[in-house]
């Protein structure tokens, strides 16, 4: 229940139809005592041009559980994934608990979906025990919402699209999720490509994120500097070579009338987007949020992943073909390593 996390619950919680049961763990004390305070550019507190709009105060889901252990009202029919996408080898990782719990947690015959909403490419891989047990449902979420000890601030217009990872799949389910998440603040969509989208979210992650994270400087702060030319000279350089790998990925797969590869405009559009919404609030993107509060950052998923595409897509030759990308990935696994050695 991080800033994606809370907005999500939220706007699920509008439907009464929807119960909801969370597992919060650094914020359960502020949640279960006075619930999250939300500043919401869609739901209140930060909504433009009306006056003296006040925050949402006390939010809290219908049931509040720190751990999966404490967990008694299962099986669901969603359980909604918000972490971070962090692997660990020494502690637990939220697709084993799901798994090592399935009685608990997923209904039989695929009547239960878990939908990742999450940053990252390739993370259905990580589910791939449970594959056979439920309907893997990827949410990609543009919503730059941020929470700070049970603040939450939504930044960001809730632009959220779902699709199914696996699109020979029937999406019954995913067309009732996307019903139960809609309404009128929000933009919820279906999500017929999801390869194509979670590398369009990619051009903003591995770029953006990488680079405020590394320099500890803010999104407005890389556009700011018009003399050093830095969205010229590094961040389109690092786009452009996510786009060299996506489009060698996407070209693999047959999504029929939804085919789609990164063009020269996706790209420009991302930086011009960029700098008319994230810049202009001297945005943290998440990455950079985690470093300066000493939290271990999403290397695999958003860096990791595209070396690992390139590797898997015939590439022999990261340095000479994506060599910005390459470059990046090491100094922050350093920085990984550095958070790493003081936990």
């Amino acid at each position: 229940m991080g800033g994606v996390g809370v907005i999500s619950s939220y706007t699920l919680s509008l439907n009464e139809s929807v119960e909801i049961t969370s597992i919060i763990r650094s914020d359960y004390d502020v949640v279960t005592t006075q619930g999250y305070t939300i500043s919401s550019i869609d739901y209140g507190g930060r909504r433009p041009n009306i006056q003296n709009d006040a925050d949402i105060t006390g939010y809290r889901p219908n049931h509040v559980c720190k751990s999966v252990e404490e967990i008694s009202n299962g099986p669901f029919d969603y359980i909604v994934v918000s972490t971070k996408v962090i692997p660990s080898k020494t502690s637990k990782n939220v697709w084993d608990e799901i798994e090592q719990n399935k009685a608990k947690f997923i209904k039989p015959n695929k009547q239960t979906s878990v939908v990742l909403i999450q940053n990252g490419f390739g993370i259905d891989d990580l589910w791939k025990n449970l594959t056979h047990d439920v309907v893997l449902i990827s949410g990609v979420s543009y919503i730059s919402s941020i929470n700070d000890k049970g603040t939450v601030t939504q930044y960001g217009h809730d632009s959220v699209v779902f699709g199914v990872f696996d699109h020979t799949e029937d999406d019954a389910t995913l067309e009732k999720f996307i019903g139960l998440y809609s309404n009128d603040a929000n933009d919820a969509g279906i999500d017929h490509n999801v390869r194509f989208t979670r590398w369009k979210k990619l051009l903003y992650n591995a770029t953006y994120n990488t680079v405020c994270c590394l320099t500890d400087q803010d999104v407005g702060k890389l556009y700011g500097l018009e003399d050093e030319n830095i969205i010229e000279t590094v961040i389109i350089p690092l786009m452009k070579e996510v786009q060299f790998v996506a489009n060698q990925d996407l070209g693999l797969f047959d999504y029929g009338e939804y085919n789609k590869v990164i063009t020269d405009d996706v790209v420009l559009l991302m930086v011009q987007d960029t700098q008319q919404s994230d810049a202009q609030i001297n945005y943290q993107p998440s990455m950079l949020v985690d470093v300066r509060n000493g939290r271990m950052i999403e290397l695999d998923c958003i860096l990791a992943s595209i070396l690992r595409a390139y590797k898997a897509n015939g590439g022999k030759n990261p340095r000479g073909e994506i060599p910005y990308l390459t470059f990046l990935y090491y100094m922050l696994s350093l920085v990984q390593s550095r958070i790493q050695n003081k936990e």
